[in-house]
């Protein structure tokens, strides 16, 4: 394996030659993500991983001044995290599960999960290619993390062959359910519209998608089978919760209704009274 220094030494080489304002993130923030940003420095570091070690100052900077829509709580104060700590937690679920991959895949793996929404979010001048001319990640990395980035405007038939392209790498494949999978979590804080839209698309794609990697990359079934339980649990129990959220919405609406009726017929009421119809 090669040196700890020597490993230091490549990475800083790379990082030095990048821009410092690409680099640069609100240092006062850091708190909220250095959990899983000091473990993946550190797994980085212990397992020589260039790519993985590189690509996380690079998601840091790049997605600085972008957050998540839930909060953490720090001295009573709410904040909005990150939205960095998005791509720290896909990256960390899949460096926790030591995925049977060679070294090689597995820095690649890990590099594109924290690079996963760079394309979609960064308006890169070269379309993301940037990640490879200016910021010296592995063309691999590139090639995986263009794999599992959607346009906007896809249509259904651009849709089903993003997927099966997802499909037929198991790189991508993996990256796109542990992205799903963190998610489906934070999915309370979207509109209702919005939950059954993802939980649509998940049973569409993503459950179909762990079937054909279980049925084609045998090496990952419990991996995949881990995904996949996660996924149908998550799915169901947020379905069940916007079904509440339709009931409760229902019923107050109807209470409403109810109260609108009532203060109409006092109006009639009191009009009467005005009029002289109604001796009270």
């Amino acid at each position: 394996m090669e040196a700890l220094f020597e490993f230091r030494r490549r990475v800083s080489d790379a990082i030095a030659d990048i821009d410092d304002e690409i680099l640069k993130f609100h240092e006062d923030e850091f708190w909220m993500i250095r959990a899983p940003y000091e473990f993946l420095e550190y797994h980085a570091e212990k397992n020589r991983l260039f790519n993985t070690a590189l690509a996380l100052p690079l998601a840091r900077g790049l997605h600085d001044g972008s957050y998540r829509k839930n909060a953490m709580i720090r001295n009573g104060v709410a904040q909005r995290p990150p939205y960095v700590i998005h791509c720290l937690t896909v990256c960390k679920m899949l460096a926790d599960m030591w995925i049977p991959i060679s070294d090689e895949e597995r820095d690649i793996l890990l590099a594109a999960a924290l690079c996963h929404d760079m394309i979609e979010d960064i308006d890169f001048t070269e379309q993301g290619k940037e990640l490879v001319s200016k910021y010296h990640l592995a063309p691999e990395v590139y090639d995986t993390v263009k794999l599992v980035s959607k346009r906007k405007d896809f249509t259904l038939e651009e849709e089903q062959a993003f997927f099966r392209g997802i499909e037929e790498n198991r790189l991508a494949l993996l990256i796109k359910l542990s992205d799903r999978g963190h998610n489906v979590t934070d999915l309370y804080n979207m509109s209702e519209q919005k939950i059954r839209e993802y939980v649509g698309e998940t049973r569409t794609y993503f459950l179909p998608m762990c079937e054909y990697a279980r049925a084609h990359y045998p090496e990952l079934d419990d991996v995949v089978e881990i995904m996949q339980d996660q996924l149908i649990c998550l799915t169901k129990t947020v379905e069940m919760l916007a079904e509440r959220h339709t009931k409760r919405q229902q019923k107050l609406i109807a209470e409403l209704q109810e109260l609108r009726r009532e203060n109409e017929d006092l109006h009639r009421l009191c009009a009467e009274v005005r009029r002289g119809g109604i001796t009270v």
